[in-house]
């Protein structure tokens, strides 16, 4: 935007012309290019040349990081500059939403990146309760406006360029409103712009990316399409706590640090475990004093009263003062004995209760994502003039903080699509004989280490035939793929950039933009979307992610001298193996763990677990595995393995002990697949073992 006083802008032009001189000269000056174009920031800036401060801000930042290339294009940006402010035009063109070319994604530091990210998050929620709430659209402009304000500061501060540009095009379109109705059509832009806002955070490079398409003309043709899932934003979180203002105070700590907290808590519960032994050592020790206190004695009537002729009367009082030296340091060893194993109760049941509070701090329940979710939907169904029912299943599980909010723009964008574009108006559904008011459900279910979150509505659905029409005149897909795609392979289309079946694009609506981002989102946590869909039904997506580790109960077993973890919840019965033999009938041999391991057949197995997976809606066989020994249960850290160990055998993660070493813990609903396969195929493990009897 052009600066109104004319004055400015002359002095800024003459700036420009005075430090192109020094941009262009050769042989180059590196600090004297970084000390002028950081003068021109603060000129273009003061002048209201704002995209050309912005542009030479990011300039100037690479300028100090040494990048070569950022020279020659200082000086491009200054000269054009020049050009069209001499032609009375803006120095540089504003194209928001779209990305200049030179805006690109960086890394942020580690350091900082944590409380970043903490701090945005909290001004994307103010954000939510600022669209949603009941205040004047002039007072909820100003209330915005401080946010994003605050954002764009917080961003420029950790060298975040995409969020800083973004925000400064938010806050140029938040300046403006001086009515009512000019304020809530601002406040519109901005919830329509929300979801770019968090993509900005969790996945910059794609959200660039998408933007950019923006600048290209959709592929899609024009017809008639029944409605499908939009890209606008999510909308507010649940009302704040009703306890007092002291009482739901809160503060920020990351992650990590309770993950270190939890390695040492770790590493005293080893301690304490050395505690345990040394008391242990200590009971026996006081048992063989007192055996040897015993000979003495027994010695000592064998000898009989002192005789001139016999044992000397010294000789045998010195050996009463040693008969009676060892029963008091035998009663002092045995009291120490008893001190120290109160001191391991305390220290156990101390490091228990600290590791779970520590581990809860990392928890949430799935009902709190819900509950968001559900303020999303009654927001945006009086928007839209729609009645829907939100329904929930699976509220109460638990899952870590960061997987929660991971999954919330998505989960969120999902929601409004269904609203928007999914539930048909009262008055339409009730010409097709359906409910005046729709129905969106919300179901969670954990499924070994993984989330399943499943989001369906009953409204419009998508025509698949129509999908597969437009991406055949669209060029995405052949005639002979498109013959033999099935439903799930085309709806797979909707993530694809720049497809629309909409008649008309909305902002992001209709280009790919919002499903794209939200597939982004959960792949990078590992995951996947999978969408299904009925014409005229309804439409679901389900979403399932990797848990984030947590502190579990674990049963310790052994295979081939390697010690595994089990999950205790998983575990439903332990028995020794009772082989078959002499005149017995042949039994069913129970799989070894090392074979489900691909690790060998392994030896008979001394122990029979019988696993249960808790959940499970489809009967199946009975898991049973055989292992070499069973170890007590205790409760630990369990980390999250990197792509290239998950994929080697059926692990759910890692844990690392107090002294450093390392275990892999079994995800049950991994391996159950295993042990069934080998039982069916009768593949020998080393032994046979008697299934329990049956229950009378």
């Amino acid at each position: 935007m052009a600066a109104s006083d004319p004055e400015l802008l002359r002095l800024l032009l003459l700036e420009l012309e005075r430090h192109l001189v020094t941009l262009q000269a050769q042989p180059r000056d590196p600090e004297a290019a970084q000390r002028s174009v950081h003068a021109l920031k603060g000129s273009a800036g003061l002048a209201g040349e704002r995209e050309l401060a912005a542009a030479l801000e990011r300039l100037h930042r690479r300028i100090k990081e040494g990048v070569e290339s950022a020279f020659d294009e200082a000086a491009t940006v200054v000269r054009t500059a020049v050009q069209r402010l001499a032609a009375g035009e803006s120095a540089v063109p504003a194209h928001w939403p779209v990305p200049p070319d030179d805006l690109t994604a960086r890394p942020l530091d580690p350091l900082v990146r944590a409380q970043y990210a903490a701090e945005v998050t909290d001004r994307l929620a103010r954000i939510d309760d600022a669209l949603a709430t009941t205040l004047e659209p002039l007072d909820a402009v100003r209330e915005v406006y401080r946010h994003v304000h605050t954002m764009k500061g917080a961003a420029s501060a950790v060298g975040d360029e995409a969020m800083t540009w973004f925000c400064h095009g938010l806050e140029e379109r938040l300046r403006t409103p001086d009515s009512s109705p000019g304020a809530s059509a601002a406040l519109q832009e901005v919830a329509r712009w929300r979801v770019v806002l968090g993509a900005l955070l969790d996945e910059p490079e794609t959200a660039l990316t998408m933007l950019r398409s923006r600048g290209r003309p959709s592929q899609s043709p024009q017809g008639s399409r029944p409605q499908l899932p939009s890209t606008r934003p999510a909308e507010s979180e649940p009302p704040r706590s009703l306890l007092p203002e002291d009482a739901a105070a809160t503060i920020r700590v990351a992650a990590v640090d309770v993950d270190r907290l939890l390695e040492r808590f770790d590493a005293i519960d080893l301690l304490r475990e050395g505690i345990a032994a040394r008391a242990e050592r200590t009971r026996e020790s006081v048992s063989t004093l007192r055996e040897l206190r015993g000979s003495l004695i027994e010695a000592l009537r064998l000898i009989g009263p002192p005789r001139p002729w016999g044992a000397p009367a010294a000789a045998l009082r010195r050996i009463e003062q040693v008969t009676a030296a060892l029963g008091a340091f035998g009663e002092e060893l045995d009291g120490a004995s008893v001190r120290l194993k109160t001191t391991d109760h305390a220290l156990r049941d101390g490091v228990t209760a600290a590791k779970r509070q520590l581990s809860t701090m990392r928890q949430t329940t799935v009902g709190r994502l819900f509950a968001r979710l559900t303020t999303a939907v009654e927001s945006e169904a009086r928007r839209s003039g729609r009645a829907v029912i939100v329904r929930t299943r699976g509220a109460e599980e638990t899952v870590d903080r960061r997987v929660a909010e991971h999954l919330a723009e998505t989960c969120l964008q999902l929601v409004r699509n269904a609203v928007a574009h999914g539930i048909e108006p009262p008055e339409a559904r009730t010409a097709l004989g359906k409910r005046p008011s729709g129905t969106i459900s919300l179901a969670a279910r954990k499924l070994g280490n993984h989330l399943s979150v499943t989001i369906e509505d009953d409204g419009a659905g998508v025509d698949v035939a129509d999908v597969r029409a437009r991406a055949l005149d669209a060029g995405l897909i052949t005639p002979a793929i498109a013959e033999a795609a099935d439903d799930d392979t085309l709806l797979s289309l909707l993530f694809v950039p720049g497809f629309s079946t909409r008649e008309s694009s909305d902002l992001l609506a209709g280009r790919g933009v919002g499903l794209e981002i939200a597939r982004a989102v959960v792949q990078r946590m590992g995951g996947a979307i999978r969408l299904s869909s009925r014409a005229g039904e309804g439409f679901a997506a389900r979403i399932e992610v990797p848990i984030e580790s947590g502190l579990v109960t674990v049963l310790w077993v052994q295979a081939d001298g390697s010690e595994y973890a089990l999950p205790a919840l998983n575990v439903r019965h332990v028995r020794a193996a009772r082989r078959a033999g002499g005149d017995e009938p042949e039994t069913p041999r129970v799989p070894h763990l090392l074979a489900c391991l691909d690790a060998g057949a392994g030896a008979a197995p001394a122990y029979v677990l019988d696993l249960e997976l808790e959940g499970e809606e489809t009967p199946a066989a009975p898991v049973t595995l055989g292992v070499d020994a069973v170890g007590r249960t205790e409760e630990v850290l369990v980390r999250p393995l990197g792509s290239l160990v998950a994929g080697l055998g059926p692990f759910g993660g890692a844990i690392v002990r107090g002294d450093g070493s390392l275990r892999l813990a079994l995800d049950a609903w991994a391996l159950a697949p295993r042990v069934r396969a080998l039982t069916a195929a009768g593949r020998p493990s080393g032994g046979s073992v008697r299934p329990p009897a049956p229950k009378r």
